[in-house]
């Protein structure tokens, strides 16, 4: 494994910080029960935030274990640009497919089934996604997986992004701002608690790389 992640390195010319966020990575999936990963990979465009979610889909695939690396986004043409999906679709987040915050069985099966054997979770400009949003994507997914004593149903996470750039797409408030707290109150509202439990959530990405080389 070792041999494999230099030689990746070498073979995708990643400098040095792209290196050490594609090491994080890459030396969790060779760990045996490691902690949940939530880890954050920030940037401005153009520091190659793209060149190591490539490196890190061809060392799954060289692991033959391309099915436990998933690629998401907020938008569909994000998700484009990295070969994945809206987390809307993979989720099951869908307009209409959704009542009053619950979700039907066979709802939940499909999510369950897409997530079945995936181990890690690489979102992109993670942030256009709202407080509430991240909420509602860890439940959905601690639901489907039927694990809610973890976040996200112990599923590593993968941000990355840009602050500087991108605000949530929809009405809402963002990752970093400073009207939603983290600390809930018998008098807030259901969407106010629900997007406060997402700033918290938020606040456990506390393995951090920015990029700073163009």
């Amino acid at each position: 494994d070792r041999v494999m992640i230099s030689e990746i390195q070498t073979s995708f010319t990643l400098n040095e910080e792209q290196s050490r966020a594609f090491q994080l990575v890459a030396n969790h999936a060779t760990l045996t029960n490691p902690t949940p990963l939530k880890m954050y990979l920030g940037g401005m465009a153009g520091t190659g935030k793209s060149q190591v979610i490539k490196a890190l889909i061809y060392f799954f695939a060289e692991r033959q274990e391309s099915y436990c690396f998933m690629c998401l986004a907020p938008t569909g043409t994000a998700a484009a640009l990295i070969g994945g999906s809206t987390y809307h679709s993979m989720l099951g987040m869908l307009r209409g497919r959704e009542t009053n915050g619950t979700d039907n069985i066979s709802t939940l099966a499909q999510v369950r089934a897409r997530l079945q054997d995936v181990e890690y979770i690489f979102m992109d400009e993670i942030s256009m996604v709202e407080c509430k949003a991240l909420y509602k994507i860890c439940a959905k997914m601690c639901a489907a997986l039927k694990n809610d004593g973890v976040p996200f149903g112990g599923i590593n996470m993968i941000f990355a992004g840009d602050f500087a750039q991108l605000p949530p797409a929809i009405r809402g408030q963002a990752l970093y701002s400073h009207i939603v707290g983290r600390v809930l109150h018998r008098t807030h509202s259901h969407e106010e608690q629900e997007a406060s439990i997402g700033k918290a959530l938020w606040h456990q990405f506390t393995t951090v790389v920015i990029l700073r080389e163009n």
